[in-house]
């Protein structure tokens, strides 16, 4: 806050200063609103909870007197009498003791001893009703009805429990009357004090505006009409001043010299950039096109080699099949291995050409029946020397699944599967395929019990040129190119856990005629 200086007139308050009574007031204003709700609702629900219990308590006296009134009914009827009926009194008996439990819920809540001493008068009073009632109820036990002995107890109880339970009542009636009066004059007071905040929050409000608001918009008007000359670091004089809003516009002329300087450096950076960036994109441009080249060069070497290999492929199955009507059967026996081999080799190179196109983007699958059973034999087959090499033996358990899928490709799969095996699982590791279906998919799992893969490697499996930290050979892209060609035909290929060696299970459609 300003404060008059000698010599000098006295200094209005600033434009923080005002804002901060303002600000003060009106917070001063809506804690006092909050407080009076608050304070308002808490009274109100008390006074609401005690004209409830009291009400509670006074119907409790009244329930009290009409199970009475229908127990002695009960007793006092003839035919009933001559039956051998007898009123069951424990609807009586819970009454007393609903009322036991209100009246102990309206003596904890006692706000001194007095009233804890006042209100606990009626614990006398219930015990008088439960003790009239055991004495009427003994009374007409002993004597038929009509008789005197019953007539007087019947006199007796209610010349005495009518009147008390009467009285109770009446002294509850009292007390829920008085809660709602209380509740009527605690109302005026506070809507009284709500219409005195809601008359002075408009005039804090109005207050504020003309010492504060109205002031800041007209230099802010003015600020804005100069916004030209703001940009270059001039204001107009209505826009200048010692105070807060004169201190921003200050700084803000400076922040604008300071941000022409900036502005230069940053075209000048911005040319250097252009010109680098030209030289990166060059340079680019140059590195795709000696890869272009690479790749056309790598995927030419492939056809020229497929195509080498597979024409004296096919003169030797040729040859082999010419030699089979050879009358020696040893040497039927020979040309039919050598076929054979011809063969394997025959789908190596096309297996070999596949990946090639796979990887360039020129693959397409075709999708029809596929014996898995069958599929899974030939895999077998083509691998039979490696796993023999290698030690493992392989057991598959398959019904008859026909799948839906490029039949080539599956194979490919499952001799990447067992060619996987062969190389981790370790001499003496056993590989069981196994198969199921489940609605129209087919479940294949495959598992060994070799030493399996951590966490980490596992995660990697399925990467292409991901391999694990015990691979000594090959590139990594058999079970990478098995999970894309699995996700292409529309299945699902997952790692799970296991206690011990690698568990793969994939899922593909099975095929549906039509």
């Amino acid at each position: 806050m300003n404060l008059a200086v000698p010599g000098r007139p006295f200094c209005r308050p600033s434009l923080r200063d005002r804002l901060r009574f303002g600000a003060a007031g009106l917070a001063l204003l809506a804690v006092l609103a909050a407080g009076m709700a608050v304070y308002g609702l808490a009274r109100t629900r008390s006074l609401a909870a005690d004209a409830m219990a009291a009400q509670r308590r006074a119907d409790g006296y009244a329930a009290h007197s009409a199970q009475v009134n229908d127990w002695m009914l009960g007793w006092l009827m003839s035919d009933v009498a001559r039956a051998g009926y007898k009123r069951d009194p424990a609807p009586v008996l819970q009454t007393l003791q609903d009322l036991d439990g209100l009246v102990a819920e309206d003596l904890a809540l006692a706000p001194d001893a007095r009233e804890r001493a006042r209100r606990a008068a009626q614990l006398g009073t219930l015990a008088r009703l439960r003790g009239l009632f055991l004495q009427l109820q003994a009374a007409m036990e002993k004597g038929p009805p009509g008789s005197r002995t019953t007539e007087a107890a019947i006199a007796f109880y209610g010349a005495q429990a009518p009147v008390l339970a009467a009285g109770q009542a009446e002294q509850e009636m009292r007390r829920r009357d008085a809660a709602l009066d209380r509740m009527d004059d605690l109302s005026r007071p506070m809507s009284w004090a709500a219409v005195g905040i809601g008359i002075l929050a408009p005039l804090v409000l109005i207050g504020l505006y003309m010492a504060v608001l109205r002031p800041l918009f007209v230099r802010l008007d003015h600020a804005t009409r100069g916004a030209e000359g703001l940009a270059l670091g001039q204001l107009p004089p209505e826009a200048r001043g010692h105070d807060e809003l004169g201190l921003m516009f200050a700084r803000m002329r400076q922040m604008a010299r300071r941000l022409d300087r900036r502005r230069r450096h940053l075209a000048q950076d911005y040319a250097r950039l252009e010109t680098i960036v030209e030289e990166r994109t060059r340079a680019l441009s140059a590195a795709n096109a000696r890869l272009a080249r690479v790749d056309a060069t790598r995927r030419r070497l492939f056809a020229d080699v497929g195509h080498e290999l597979r024409t004296p492929l096919t003169v030797i199955m040729g040859e082999a099949e010419l030699a089979a009507g050879h009358p020696d059967p040893q040497v039927r026996a020979a040309f039919d291995t050598v076929r054979n081999r011809a063969e394997r080799l025959f789908r190596r190179i096309e297996d070999l050409l596949r990946i090639a196109r796979s990887e360039s983007g020129q693959l397409e699958l075709t999708r029809g029946p596929v014996e898995l059973a069958a599929t899974v034999a030939l895999a077998r087959s083509d691998l039979a020397p490696v796993m023999k090499r290698a030690g493992v033996t392989v057991t598959s358990d398959l019904p008859p699944l026909v799948l839906a899928g490029d039949g080539d490709w599956l194979r490919q799969v499952f001799s990447g599967f067992l060619e996987n095996a062969a190389k981790y699982a370790g001499r003496g590791a056993a590989v069981r395929i196994s198969a199921r279906a489940e609605g129209s998919r087919a479940v294949i799992e495959i598992a060994d019990d070799g030493p399996g893969l951590v966490a980490a490697e596992k995660a990697r499996i399925f990467e292409r040129f991901g391999r694990t930290s015990g691979a000594s050979d090959g590139f990594g892209v058999g079970l990478a190119l098995a999970h894309w060609i699995v996700t292409s035909l529309g299945g699902e290929l997952v790692a799970l856990e296991s206690g011990k060696g690698l568990r793969l299970r994939m899922s593909l459609p099975l095929w549906e005629e039509g």
